[in-house]
C-alpha cells in the first residue's frame, strides 16, 4: 500500500474542498473517499511528501484561514517538475500547458505530482 501524502485544499463557505493553485476548468474537487484524477494534459495532482511541508506552504502563501490539509494516497507514478505557472487562472494555465510564455515559479519544497489520488479525509 502506498504511503500517505498531504494535499492543501481551498475550503469554500459550503465546506467544498478544491484546488488551491488552479481555477476554472483546471480546478478539481476533493471529496472524501473518492479517487480524484488530474485533468488530462496537466502536470498531475500536486501533493506534499510531509504534513510539515504542506503546513509551510500554507504559511508562506498566507493560506491558513481558507485552506485545509487533507491526507491522500497517491495513485500511479509520481513526478517532480522544475516549474509551475505563477498564475492560477484558466487562461494562464492554458498558456503554460501550450508552452507559451507565462511567468513561472519553482514548486514549493516537497511537491510531487501524481496522475490521481485517493482522498482519505
Amino acid at each position: 500500500m502506498r504511503r500517505v501524502k498531504f494535499k492543501v485544499v481551498m475550503v469554500d463557505p459550503k465546506g467544498n474542498r478544491q484546488s488551491v493553485l488552479a481555477k476554472g476548468k483546471y480546478c478539481i474537487m476533493y471529496l472524501k473517499n473518492t479517487i480524484v484524477r488530474a485533468r488530462e494534459g496537466t502536470l498531475g495532482v500536486a501533493v506534499f511528501e510531509t504534513r510539515h511541508q504542506a503546513a509551510r506552504f500554507r504559511k508562506v502563501y498566507a493560506l491558513a484561514l481558507i485552506t485545509k490539509i487533507i491526507r491522500v494516497r497517491p495513485v500511479g507514478h509520481g513526478n517532480n517538475v522544475a516549474e509551475l505557472s505563477r498564475s492560477i487562472s484558466s487562461a494562464s494555465l492554458d498558456c503554460f500547458y501550450k508552452r507559451k510564455h507565462v511567468e513561472t515559479m519553482i514548486p514549493p519544497p516537497g511537491t510531487m505530482f501524481y496522475p490521481a489520488v485517493e482522498v482519505i479525509e
